[in-house]
């Protein structure tokens, strides 16, 4: 024992430096929340959308604020009050325009002067002038749909700041805001943005964070100390998925990969898959010291009659996770690889650090208790019995369970929101949908218009007419409120050049829009031109913002959009596409199905190999696969009949669920091999298996699953599903392994015993 102790106190003292190594880098951990990381940066539009955006310009670098009175915007104090903070607000060094209609104009030509007077659309000091000033800015398309909103309780703040903002540079321009509305004391407002969005996410990811690993902490000690009735039971497990956890976020820290939306569950799976290989190695040296063995047997034994099957588990659980390499979504891909690797750290520790404390620390107090007395023993020997006498009918109930789950997964949907990631009553998706209701939205529209023939400009005559027909296809059936295009300048000119007339708010024909043209490329700054018309005059766009109406909605509109572009438009002349964050997004949930069910096909077929490897017969591999199968059926059933959409956070728990849930299997399959090999019959080995095996796989789901279950405290939903639908689904997996699983063997592996006797 003494040599054994000298290899013990070198793997702890090689694992305290690792982990003081991790422990001094896990505070340099950073967090990161972009929309765009979930882009296939293989796709040809992410590319596309990625040069267009050198092109023009982001489509997501804003803020709105929507500042209200009760009474009405024309009001002399509020008006001065907000024309003050836009001024505020001009001078951050990180804004680079502010539109609102306190500095808004009109540009008016008379036909006694050749220059263009520019008039404010609001004469803030001059009251009596409020009612005119009213009637003309609702009668002015650009201002009335997009700066107030329908009762004119509201005036809308429109920000651009520099492109692609830091975090750091994000939560600077969210409290320079705040502070300036501070300062006038406005209490009545709205705001939302990127810069907004982001430092909200961060924020509570970073407290989440914290929260689950405190509440994780908890959770297993209690379930520690029920289990095992010792602080001995409970220090020792504790310390080993408390290094795990630890390693795997030093890890993090240590190659300067920050924390992503998706990876803030990863201390709660790490800490409940880690505790569940604990469990079962623990479990079982108990048991053999409970049988009278020595300490050093004891953990020997242990070893070797679980070891095999928690090094399956471990392997199992991290092609669950690797299989996620098969979506092009880099947060999703990265969650894969963080997650396999704590479980590998996780098993490392469990073969090294476990036993070395094992061997050092004193042997604990083993009850002396009649094993047949044990409530586990009684328990688990009064559901065994039940499973015999009632074979049949469990293989009924479970055929018809996979009947109805089958016709509910037909009921899925893969409906997807850009915040859906937010609850419905989250005051920042409040925030958001505060401007899809009253303004014109906040999810960007782009549709960019390119020039085919090289010889050809956007600003010719016969393209621009092809565009403005695009525009009021998109105004009338599309549903924007407003686009904004090289046709709609056209239009401003042209009712500038006709006293400001409304009805003169229209294309003008081919001589006027030269000339026209010729102007604003005079007058008008080339960064504003190239908003909507690139250095070559190739490529143009028709942009607009619109609310968040789903991918189901905007799927359908793209499909008429597509259709009057297939039969309006000279394909010919002009090709289009559309792009930007909300249609890139969508496109990736459309393909995101696919990829998940690819790689849950690749998990089940390695784990198939593996359960080959192990027991050298298909029949057996089919019968550990079907308890395994079940569960995901039953999943797919719960999200089709609650209505509940397949998107990243749903979609995901399928392969999660897998690794995990196939991991009690193992353990129940590995111990009835070893108990067949004693020369047993197979109806008392799988007894046997049952009472003993049985313990530790109700004790590793409940731990699992309340684990899971923490993340429903989440303000993601997304979190919040992934708790509830992986307990849901481990839970599904324990009543099969408990009662499927053997009745299988019972019903198949005894009649192939009985012919080959």
């Amino acid at each position: 024992m003494g040599k054994l102790q000298k290899k013990s106190k070198i793997v702890i003292t090689v694992t305290l430096m690792i982990t003081i190594l991790m422990l001094s880098s896990v505070k340099n951990l950073k967090f990161d929340y972009d929309f765009e990381t979930f882009f296939d940066e293989d796709d040809k539009d992410t590319q596309f959308f990625n040069e267009n955006k050198k092109r023009f310009s982001t489509d997501n670098d804003f803020v709105f604020i929507s500042i209200e009175n009760e009474k009405g915007i024309f009001n002399y104090p509020f008006l001065s009050k907000v024309d003050s903070i836009v001024k505020e607000i001009e001078s951050d060094s990180l804004v680079t325009e502010v539109f609102c209609l306190t500095n808004l104009n009109d540009y008016i030509k008379t036909s006694f002067s050749p220059m263009v007077f520019k008039i404010p659309f609001l004469n803030i000091c001059d009251t009596c002038h409020f009612y005119k000033d009213s009637i003309k800015i609702f009668s002015r398309p650009e201002i009335s749909n997009l700066y107030v909103n329908k009762n004119a309780t509201g005036l809308l703040i429109y920000i651009k700041h520099r492109e692609e903002l830091s975090l750091q540079k994000c939560s600077y321009l969210k409290e320079h805001i705040e502070v300036i509305l501070d300062t006038y004391n406005v209490k009545n407002y709205h705001y939302a943005g990127r810069a907004i969005g982001q430092k909200y996410y961060i924020d509570t990811m970073q407290y989440e964070t914290v929260m689950f690993i405190a509440m994780s902490f908890v959770l297993i000690i209690v379930f520690l100390w029920l289990a095992f009735k010792s602080w001995w039971g409970v220090w020792i497990p504790l310390t080993i998925v408390s290094i795990s956890m630890l390693w795997i976020t030093g890890f993090m820290a240590l190659v300067g990969e920050p924390m992503n939306l998706v990876l803030t569950v990863l201390p709660t799976i790490i800490f409940v898959v880690a505790m569940s290989d604990v469990i079962h190695l623990v479990s079982k040296y108990i048991d053999e010291l409970r049988l009278g063995k020595p300490k050093k047997e004891a953990i020997l034994t242990a070893y070797k009659e679980v070891g095999l099957a928690t090094l399956l588990t471990s392997v199992t659980t991290a092609i669950g996770f690797l299989t996620l390499l098969m979506v092009n979504m880099r947060p999703i891909k990265i969650f894969g690889i963080y997650i396999s690797l704590g479980v590998l750290f996780a098993f490392i520790l469990a073969y090294t650090l476990l036993p070395s404390l094992l061997v050092l620390v004193k042997t604990p107090e083993i009850s002396k208790k009649g094993v047949t007395s044990n409530f586990w023993y009684r328990f688990l020997h009064t559901n065994f019995r039940f499973l015999i006498r009632n074979k049949i009918t469990i293989l009924i109930v479970s055929v018809l369970i996979i009947i109805l789950s089958f016709i509910g997964i037909s009921k899925i949907q893969t409906n997807y929101f850009l915040l859906e990631d937010l609850k419905k009553d989250n005051e920042m998706r409040q925030q958001f949908d505060f401007f899809d209701k009253e303004y014109m939205g906040l999810r960007a529209f782009q549709l960019v218009v390119k020039v085919k023939d090289s010889t050809t400009k956007v600003t010719d005559y016969n393209v621009v007419t092809q565009i403005n027909r695009l525009d009021s296809f998109l105004v009338a059936d599309y549903g924007l409120k407003q686009t904004f295009s090289l046709p709609f300048i056209l239009k401003m000119a042209n009712r500038t050049e006709h006293g400001g007339q409304n009805e003169y708010f229209k294309l003008p024909n081919r001589k006027q829009s030269k000339k026209f043209l010729k102007r604003i490329e005079k007058f008008v700054s080339k960064k504003q031109i190239h908003q909507f018309i690139d250095s070559t005059k190739t490529y143009t766009r028709i942009t607009s913002t619109i609310g968040d109406i789903g991918r189901y909605a905007f799927k359908e509109k793209n499909s008429r959009l597509f259709q009057f572009i297939e039969t309006e438009i000279d394909t010919n002349l002009l090709e289009l596409k559309l792009t930007g964050t909300g249609h890139l997004l969508d496109k990736n949930m459309g393909k995101l199905s696919f990829s998940l069910t690819k790689g849950l096909l690749i998990a089940i077929l390695l784990v198939s190999l593996i359960m080959g490897m192990l027991y050298k017969s298909i029949k057996m591999v089919l019968l550990a696969l079907v308890p395994n199968v079940l569960p995901l059926l039953m999943l797919g059933a719960v999200l089709g009949y609650l209505g509940i959409d397949l998107k990243v956070s749903t979609a995901i728990i399928f392969t999660i669920s897998f690794g995990i849930a196939v991991d009690d299997t193992i353990h129940f399959m590995s111990r009835f091999k070893l108990e067949l090999k004693k020369d047993k019959t197979v109806l008392y080995a799988l007894k046997r298996t049952y009472l003993s095996t049985g313990r530790a796989i109700v004790l590793t789901t409940l731990i699992l699953c309340s684990g899971f279950l923490l993340l429903l405290f989440s303000d993601f939903l997304g979190t919040f599903y992934i708790g509830l639908l992986i307990s849901l689904t481990l839970f599904f997996a324990l009543i099969a392994d408990m009662f499927v699983l053997p009745v299988l063997i019972l019903l198949f592996y005894v009649t192939k015993n009985k012919k080959n006797h």
